[in-house]
């Protein structure tokens, strides 16, 4: 005769009422023992331990049998494949995981793969095996939730039907039972505070959960995975008299369930201080060979456990309840900005007020300020080719007046030794022409004398003089005449301050604006031309360099150079050389003229340092 369903339910239930306080009474021995073995809270961590020992915390979980059906086994081929080590177990609940772990630091920890979770993001842990169970193909996804109603009466079908319904689960913090339940409702769009009507949670699934959902105390209940299948296998549960709702169709499990899977139980390391006893656990893991119920492979997969916790927003996802402080914690800075902000514009406004109107001040005073240096530039411009005009006259007066002495010299004679030859003869209009041609060459002698006494500089007095500042203000001018403006070389100055000379500052600068000048005639033509004005102070006195890079003068244009018996060349010399040997002439300054190589000319003044100690800017050495 074939027994009812209910009868079978009630033997059934009493076979796990029996299982469960067996189970009841071992947690309850457990306890003590931990109670005795672990230290209490806030005592001080435990001492050093033996180098061959090895501790292994076990974190309770709600798997009944995981002790005797996992660890025990586990543990027993550990001690076999490492012979070496002594291992030693510690128990530890779920509620006191981080802190106990954070006091006793224990070798390697074994617990779920939500909790193991946590332990890498607060406590560096790292998984070296994931336990896959006999019904999945992969210990990356072989936890999860079914959701079952009565076969019989029941109406709900979908996840949408539980809306409203109350609902028996083992443990709120179960990963395959609850957690997994409540992301299944938040990733089809629920709210699993909202959504569901009321929640009973007992200590174990069976036969707590079955009994709730039987007897009509829960519209629905949560399992883990292959739990169902497990008690209908074992005769605990009429097959049949529970359905799964909201099922999943993939093969990655050969249990009815309705949620994603997750990682199974988790063997992981805390402390990578001796790697020699992680590789050889990690190999004695995985080389473990299958049991009936479960095998140890590789671990991975925590992303899923990632992804839930974010989506129901626990663990390191949590969103902390905002407070006043911590609204103003996170944007004081935002606030005090914006108000800074605000404050800064009306300060800079009344500052930009009165900055155009000084500015305005100071433009309409720097205007002026340049039209009369450019009044004053201008006139020192026009003095400057006044004076070289007349410097230029000057000396061409006495070049000819020099030359002309000589020829009326010998006229004179010749008329004088004409006039005593034609004694003898009586010949009144040779006399005549004779005594006219005396009084012309006199007349000539005295034009000659009178623009020689023209030509003639009066002395000047000499005062020190900044060669520096000389050079400084020639250069300046030198960008405003026609041969810069035809060439435009690039100007390059270096200058040292401080380089004093006795001389006349107006006349000096004449000097260093026509060498200048004839570096830039000799320049026409040149691809990139640069002219390099130098003045420093040397043991000798005062040492002034014009150099260009014109085209390379030949042997015989370079003579006549040196000599300056030709200033008209065509080589861009011009007629500024003889002006510029008559000034250095007057300032007891020697000139000099080097070929660079392989283009340009050297031009080099040197002032002797008797002239420069009279200026009061002698060279270093005599300072010291």
């Amino acid at each position: 005769m074939k027994k009812h369903p209910t009868t079978r339910l009630s033997a059934a239930a009493l076979s796990v009422t029996l299982s469960a306080a067996r189970y009841t009474a071992w947690a309850a021995v457990l306890t003590a023992c931990l109670a005795l073995s672990l230290p209490a809270a806030g005592s001080e961590p435990e001492p050093a331990r033996d180098p061959d020992e090895i501790l292994i915390g076990v974190i309770g979980s709600n798997d009944l049998g995981f002790r005797s059906n996992t660890v025990t086994p586990t543990l027993q081929h550990l001690e076999k494949s490492l012979p070496r080590y002594r291992f030693r177990i510690m128990d530890i609940p779920a509620y006191q995981a981080l802190d106990l772990i954070e006091r006793t630091r224990p070798d390697f920890v074994v617990g779920p793969s939500d909790v193991f979770f946590t332990l890498i993001n607060t406590a560096g842990a790292q998984a070296l095996a994931t336990r896959k169970s006999a019904w999945a193909r992969d210990g990356g996804a072989s936890v999860g939730s079914a959701i079952v109603v009565k076969s019989n009466g029941s109406a709900i079908r979908t996840l949408a039907d539980l809306r409203g319904k109350k609902i028996a689960a083992s443990m709120p913090d179960s990963l395959g039972g609850w957690l997994a339940f409540k992301g299944e409702l938040a990733r089809a769009g629920y709210d699993p505070e909202d959504f569901i009507g009321g929640a009973n949670f007992l200590s174990y699934e069976y036969p707590a959960v079955f009994e709730s959902v039987i007897d009509g105390r829960s519209d629905a209940g949560i399992l883990s995975a292959c739990q169902l299948e497990s008690a209908e296998a074992s005769g605990l549960l009429a097959p049949g008299l529970l359905r799964v709702i909201n099922e999943k169709s993939d093969r990655a499990i050969a249990c009815r369930r309705s949620t994603d899977l997750y990682p199974g139980q988790t063997f992981g390391v805390l402390d990578f201080s001796r790697p020699e006893l992680v590789k050889g656990i990690a190999l004695a893991l995985l080389s473990m060979p299958p049991q009936p119920t479960f095998s140890w492979q590789v671990a991975g997969q925590f992303h899923a456990v990632s992804r839930l916790y974010r989506d129901l927003r626990i663990g390191p996802f949590a969103v902390k309840p905002w407070t006043l402080r911590d609204f103003i914690a996170r944007y004081f800075w935002y606030f005090a900005g914006v108000l800074g902000l605000a404050l800064f514009l009306v300060l800079n406004e009344i500052r930009l007020n009165r900055l155009v109107a000084r500015r305005t001040s100071a433009l309409e005073r720097s205007l002026e300020e340049n039209r009369r240096l450019a009044d004053t530039e201008r006139q020192a411009r026009e003095r400057l080719s006044v004076l070289e005009r007349r410097s230029f006259v000057s000396h061409m007066g006495s070049m000819i007046a020099h030359e002309l002495k000589q020829p009326l010299a010998a006229m004179r004679n010749y008329c004088e030794v004409a006039r005593i030859r034609l004694e003898d003869l009586d010949s009144p209009p040779l006399e005549e022409l004779l005594e006219a041609l005396s009084r012309e060459v006199e007349r000539v002698n005295a034009i000659v004398d009178r623009v020689r006494s023209y030509a003639k500089k009066t002395p000047q007095s000499h005062s020190p003089a900044d060669l520096s500042e000389v050079a400084r203000r020639a250069a300046g001018n030198f960008r405003n005449y026609q041969e810069y403006a035809r060439v435009r070389p690039a100007l390059r100055l270096e200058l040292e301050p401080g380089s004093r000379v006795d001389g006349d500052a107006l006349e000096l600068e004449i000097l260093v604006l026509n060498l200048m000048k004839n570096a830039a005639r000799a320049e026409q033509g040149v691809e990139s031309p640069e002219i390099r004005l130098q003045v420093k102070r040397t043991a000798e006195g005062v040492r002034m360099r014009v150099e260009d890079n014109g085209p390379r003068l030949t042997d015989e244009q370079f003579e006549r150079l040196q000599h300056a018996s030709d200033s008209t060349s065509a080589e861009g010399l011009g007629l500024g050389l003889p002006i510029v040997r008559s000034i250095a002439d007057a300032h007891s300054a020697d000139l000099s003229v080097t070929r660079l190589e392989p283009m340009g000319l050297r031009f080099e003044i040197l002032f002797d340092a008797s002239a420069q100690a009279l200026a009061g800017g002698a060279p270093e050495k005599n300072h010291a």
